[in-house]
C-alpha cells in the first residue's frame, strides 16, 4: 500500500480458514495482499478521514465455509435519504496465507499483490495491477486501460490481457519461459532470447507459460 500519513485503520477482521477461497469486490479503493505470518486470514479497512472511517462499518466481510468474501462496492445512504454512489475513501489490506485461491475485481482503484498465493484472478477497468510475487499455480489478469506489472519468481501459467494498458513481465534468471504473446497497436519487446536454445527442453518446475494479448499497450518481457 502506497504510503500515506493520514491513513487509520478502520475496521479490523481475522478468520481462521484452511485453503481459502478469498473474493475481493471494489469501486475505487486500493486492494494490498500482503503475508499473513500466523496462516490466518486478516483484513484490514483504512480510512483517509473521518468520514470515511465510519463508511468502513458498512463494508460486507463475509465467511462462508472456506469462502470469504470482502465487498467494497456498495452505495451508501447519505442525509435526505440520497446515496452518493459508494463507499469512498477506502483502502484494504489482506493479510493472506499462500494457500489462498485470490479473486479481485475492482473499477478505478490499483491492486498490489505482495505475495504468493496458490492461484490469482484479477480483474480491473481502470486500475494499475502489480505483482511483485507471482501466484504458484495459475495467473489471470484483465485490465481495460490499467497497466499490468508482474515479477516472477517461480513456474506459474499466466493469461494477460489489455485494453489500452501496458502488460510488463519480468522473470527470474533460473526461469525458462513459454510465450504466446501478440500486440494490436503496440509494440512487443523481449530482453530474453525466445530461441530453442535458451528454452530447450526445462525443467517442467522452472517454466513460466505466458499467454498475452493487447490492444492499443506495448508487451515486454524482462528479467528481474
Amino acid at each position: 500500500m502506497k504510503f500515506n500519513q493520514a491513513l487509520q485503520v478502520a475496521r479490523e477482521e481475522s478468520f481462521d480458514i484452511e485453503k481459502p477461497e478469498v473474493s475481493v469486490v471494489s469501486i475505487s479503493s486500493e486492494i494490498t495482499i500482503i503475508e499473513s505470518l500466523d496462516g490466518k486470514c486478516h483484513i484490514k479497512i483504512f480510512a483517509d478521514s473521518e468520514k470515511a472511517k465510519s463508511l468502513a462499518q458498512l463494508v460486507e466481510i463475509i465467511e462462508e465455509g472456506k469462502n470469504l468474501t470482502v465487498r467494497v462496492d456498495k452505495k451508501h445512504r447519505s442525509f435526505w435519504g440520497l446515496t452518493d454512489g459508494g463507499l469512498h475513501g477506502l483502502s484494504v489490506e489482506l493479510s493472506l496465507p499462500t494457500t489462498s485461491n485470490l479473486s479481485v475485481k475492482t473499477v478505478s482503484g490499483d491492486i498490489e499483490i505482495n505475495h504468493s498465493l496458490s492461484n490469482l484472478d484479477v480483474a480491473s477497468v481502470s486500475g494499475d495491477v502489480k505483482i511483485s510475487q507471482n501466484s504458484t499455480e495459475n495467473c489471470t489478469v484483465k485490465t481495460v486501460s490499467g497497466d499490468i506489472s508482474t515479477h516472477t519468481f517461480s513456474a506459474c501459467t499466466y493469461t494477460l490481457k489489455s485494453i489500452s494498458g501496458d502488460i510488463k513481465v519480468s522473470v527470474a534468471p533460473d526461469l525458462n519461459i513459454d510465450v504466446d504473446g501478440n500486440s494490436i497497436s503496440g509494440d512487443l519487446r523481449s530482453e530474453i532470447s525466445l530461441d530453442s536454445g535458451e528454452n530447450s527442453l526445462p525443467p517442467e518446475n522452472k517454466v513460466v507459460k505466458i499467454t498475452a494479448s493487447t490492444i492499443s499497450g506495448d508487451f515486454n518481457l524482462a528479467r528481474n
